[in-house]
């Protein structure tokens, strides 16, 4: 069963507003807007978004969207590093979002476990975990699922300790059993740790999120299409409550 959209649309928004970072193109260092030299091998980039490396992604109609946006802008010229987009942010979010949902669908359907994806697609922190593993790739999304579908077959089904989880299998290891954690995702690992606290009062949505309660929920809806009405309520209400709450001492 696919995610919600409206949830996921807010996660993939936390991860651009709080993870991501804005307009990279190599005509920058040629011209000093960056003068670090550690950009010399960087594509052009936007909200993590890589126009090269994306390979297949940018092929969609979103990606060919997004970075249709870009170029009307003539970006490379006139933005600086790390601009966000302005008044094209939301529109840029809105075609970033069509290029992760399906890459998401497709990489968590193919390594979580109908269950682990169940218990995942309930729980706020660890979707955000799982999208951001989208934009860390394929190796790194099937590693945070080996973990994910470990714990969960071990009986481990309270989202609360499954966040941990989460959070260890950036922080603890690297990409390979036996190798050290990667700096960068590490680093990351750190930053979605101290979001996890902020996210826990809004972690789920709104319904019991064990295997057992997901049944009962769905039951209950199939009987009473007012329980199905009341639940995507609660859902969207859920996203944007979290969304404005994690993003309201922006600068």
């Amino acid at each position: 069963m696919a995610v919600d959209k409206n949830r996921f649309d807010q996660m993939v928004n936390l991860v651009i507003d709080k993870l991501e970072g804005g307009y990279y193109h190599p005509q920058m260092l040629k011209d000093g807007r960056v003068k670090d030299s550690r950009y010399a091998s960087s594509g052009e980039t936007m909200f993590g978004i890589d126009r090269k490396a994306g390979g297949s992604l940018n092929d969609t109609a979103s990606g060919k969207a997004f970075w249709n946006v870009v170029d009307t802008a003539n970006a490379s010229k006139n933005w600086k590093w790390n601009y966000k987009g302005g008044e094209l942010a939301p529109k840029l979010k809105e075609y970033a979002t069509g290029i992760i949902y399906p890459q998401y669908e497709s990489l968590a359907s193919r390594y979580l476990t109908p269950q682990a994806k169940a218990l995942v697609d309930s729980d706020n922190r660890l979707l955000f975990h799982f999208i951001y593993g989208t934009w860390n790739g394929s190796g790194w999304f099937k590693k945070f699922a080996d973990d994910m579908n470990k714990a969960v077959a071990s009986g481990v089904t309270d989202v609360n300790k499954l966040s941990q989880v989460a959070i260890d299998s950036r922080t603890k290891e690297g990409l390979r059993a036996g190798s050290p954690p990667n700096s960068l995702v590490a680093q990351g690992g750190n930053k979605i740790a101290s979001l996890f606290n902020s996210m826990k009062d809004y972690a789920s949505v709104g319904v019991n999120t064990t295997i057992e309660g997901a049944k009962e929920t769905v039951k209950k809806a199939k009987e009473n299409p007012v329980v199905t009405v009341v639940l995507i309520a609660v859902v969207v209400v859920a996203g944007y409550v979290l969304y404005k709450t994690l993003t309201k001492n922006k600068k």
